[in-house]
């Protein structure tokens, strides 16, 4: 130690370089925050070098601040701060959420009103459509039923006039052809004898219709002059042709024939039990000429 000089002296001007150094203004902006270490190095100026502390207390104070790093003294600068607490940040967080969110949800409010007005436009205008396209729907099957019951009224009529046209009509069936060019007249005529009408029968048409087969002959078709004289040979026609290998049957229409064909059993079975029914006319009658259901009575 030198004498006369005063103590701690030596020490003190280590000390000013040393708080200098270590206690410069941080290049860091902190707002109008003082910075702890230029408040410390302020102190250090004010009181000027003429100041002097003792040794002990120097050297701990230039340990101290030699020992704190910048990221120290930054947390440390942070914490003497009064920001706001973290509830309010996350109460403002919430808050400005919230109001982003009810935002959004009133956009989406909006934007799904339009969408929903549209689609109900749609709909009524698809409802509209429906109700148009189920009404010409309706219409046309009722014109669809009426044109129905026209085309059967019409097919019956179309019978009835085919029946009508056939009333002076009847068939030899199985009688085997001669040739070709054979007198279908003449055949009938000599070989189809009814003694109490034979005679006075006039024969208008007489032809075989259809090609036929070997073990089916063409049928022979016979038209006569009145439907009276028909009626007789229909009713003679059993017990003249008794003994022949052909037979008479009326000339049916195509309708007729299936209808005679589809009860053809049940007539016959009646006709057992003592219930005598006559197919003419395009149905299975009694004998009044009433029509006779064998299901239920339509």
């Amino acid at each position: 130690m030198v004498k006369g000089r005063p103590l701690g002296s030596k020490n003190k001007s280590k000390l000013d370089h040393t708080t200098q150094t270590r206690l410069r203004p941080s290049t860091r902006s902190h707002g109008t925050d003082l910075d702890p270490r230029d408040s410390g190095r302020a102190t250090h100026s004010g009181e000027g070098d003429s100041l002097e502390s003792p040794s002990g207390a120097s050297s701990t104070l230039t340990q101290l601040v030699a020992g704190l790093s910048d990221s120290e003294l930054d947390l440390r600068m942070a914490s003497n701060a009064e920001p706001a607490s973290w509830r309010d940040a996350f109460d403002a967080f919430r808050t400005s959420l919230c109001k982003e969110l009810e935002k959004g949800l009133e956009t989406l409010e909006k934007d799904l009103g339009a969408a929903i007005e549209q689609l109900d436009v749609r709909v009524l205008s698809v409802g509209t459509k429906q109700e148009e396209h189920s009404n010409g729907l309706r219409r046309a099957a009722a014109e669809i039923n009426i044109f129905r019951s026209e085309v059967a009224f019409c097919r019956e009529e179309v019978n009835r006039l085919e029946r009508q046209s056939r009333r002076c009509n009847f068939r030899v069936v199985g009688h085997a052809g001669k040739s070709p060019e054979e007198d279908c007249a003449s055949l009938v005529r000599s070989q189809i004898t009814f003694p109490s009408i034979t005679n006075t029968v006039e024969i208008e048409k007489c032809y075989r219709e259809g090609r036929g087969q070997p073990n089916k002959p063409a049928h022979i078709v016979v038209r006569v002059a009145s439907h009276e004289h028909k009626v007789d040979i229909m009713k003679q026609r059993r017990n003249a042709l008794k003994d022949c290998p052909f037979f008479i049957v009326d000339d049916l229409t195509k309708r007729d024939l299936a209808e005679k064909r589809r009860w053809a059993s049940q007539a016959k079975s009646l006709w057992g039990s003592g219930v005598k029914l006559r197919f003419y006319s395009g149905r299975w009658r009694g004998s009044l000429g009433e029509i006779y259901y064998f299901g239920p009575n339509p």
